[in-house]
C-alpha cells in the first residue's frame, strides 16, 4: 500500500501497471531524517504527503534525502513517507514497467506530451537511477490511450535514452 501514498503528488489515478523489481528498501526514522536535512532540533516532526515530512517547519523530501543518503546505491528508485512506522522508505531495484491510462481531463499533463518527455517525468517520480529502455504511446482493447514506460538498470545501449 505503500504505493497508494507514492502516487498521490502526481495525481496517478490513471495507473494501470507499477512493478518494480525490489532489490532493497532501506528505513529510516523521522527524526534521523530530520536530524541530516535541518540545522535545528525538530522534537515535532509530521508528515505534509506521501513524499514529503515537516521538521519543525521545514519541509524535507523523502527524495531528496534518499538520494543523499543512498549516493553510491545505483539501484535508487524512490522514496516514500511512511505514517504508520514513522520512517521514510527509500526504495531500490533494478527494473520498473509502469502503464498509464489516460482517461481523464488532467491527464493532459502527461498524456499531451511526446511518451519520450512523460517516461522522463515519470523516471524523476519513480525510477530515479534506472535508465528508459521503452516509451510509447498505445490503445488499449477499450480504444483508451495508454502510456507505457519501461526503466532497466541494465539497457540494450542501441534503445538507451539519454538522461
Amino acid at each position: 500500500m505503500a504505493f497508494l501514498f507514492l502516487l498521490i503528488p502526481l495525481s496517478f489515478a490513471g495507473v494501470v501497471r507499477d512493478d518494480v523489481t525490489v532489490t532493497e528498501k532501506t528505513s529510516f526514522s523521522w527524526k534521523t531524517v530530520c536530524a541530516k536535512m535541518v540545522s535545528h532540533d525538530s522534537p515535532l516532526i509530521e508528515p505534509v504527503s506521501g513524499t514529503e515530512i515537516d521538521c519543525m517547519g521545514k519541509k524535507v523530501s523523502a527524495s531528496d534525502f534518499c538520494e543523499k543518503e543512498l549516493a553510491q546505491d545505483p539501484y535508487y528508485l524512490r522514496a516514500f513517507v511512511s505514517e504508520a512506522t514513522k520512517e521514510v522508505i527509500c526504495q531500490s531495484g533494478k527494473k520498473v514497467i509502469f502503464k498509464y491510462q489516460c482517461v481523464r481531463l488532467a491527464d493532459k499533463r502527461l498524456c499531451g506530451q511526446t511518451a519520450e518527455v512523460s517516461c522522463k517525468e515519470i523516471r524523476q517520480k519513480l525510477a530515479r537511477r534506472l535508465d528508459i529502455v521503452h516509451q510509447s504511446f498505445t490503445k488499449n482493447d477499450k480504444g483508451i490511450k495508454e502510456l507505457n514506460c519501461y526503466f532497466d538498470s541494465l539497457p540494450l545501449e542501441k534503445n538507451r535514452i539519454p538522461r
